[in-house]
C-alpha cells in the first residue's frame, strides 16, 4: 500500500512502526524550527509503505514561501540531501501546533 500524495503524520499514524518515537522526534525538530523562525510545518515522504516515512520540517517566510529547515529519516537523523526539491514529499503539511496536538491526543502526559 502506497502513501497518498496528500498524506500527513496524522493520516499515516495507524501504519507507523514506532508511532510515539516518530511523532516525538518530528515534534522536537519542528519545535526547534518554531523557536528559531516563529513557525514550523512538517511534511512526510510519500514513497514506501508509510511505516517509517522520512519527514521534512520547513517554515514560511513573511512572503509565504517555504524555507526548508531540515529533512530527516524516521530515526530523526538528517538525510544526505536535506534540501532536495522533488516530488517525494506530500502536498499536505501539519503545523507545529497540529503535530503537538496529535502527540498529546495519542499519548497524553501521565499524571505524576
Amino acid at each position: 500500500m502506497s502513501i497518498l500524495p496528500n498524506s500527513t503524520i496524522a493520516t499515516v499514524w495507524p501504519r507507523l512502526t514506532h508511532e510515539r518515537k516518530y511523532v516525538a522526534g518530528a515534534w522536537h525538530k519542528a519545535m526547534l524550527c518554531h523557536k528559531q523562525y516563529g513557525n514550523a510545518f512538517v511534511k512526510i515522504g510519500i514513497t514506501g509503505s508509510g511505516q517509517k516515512p522520512c519527514y521534512r520540517v520547513f517554515y514560511r517566510i513573511p512572503e509565504g514561501a517555504e524555507e526548508i529547515y531540515g529533512s530527516y529519516c524516521d530515526m530523526h537523523d538528517p538525510l544526505d540531501n536535506e534540501r532536495a526539491i522533488n516530488t517525494n514529499w506530500s502536498e499536505a503539511a501539519m503545523s507545529f501546533d497540529e503535530v503537538h496536538a496529535l502527540m498529546l491526543a495519542k499519548h497524553p502526559p501521565k499524571d505524576i
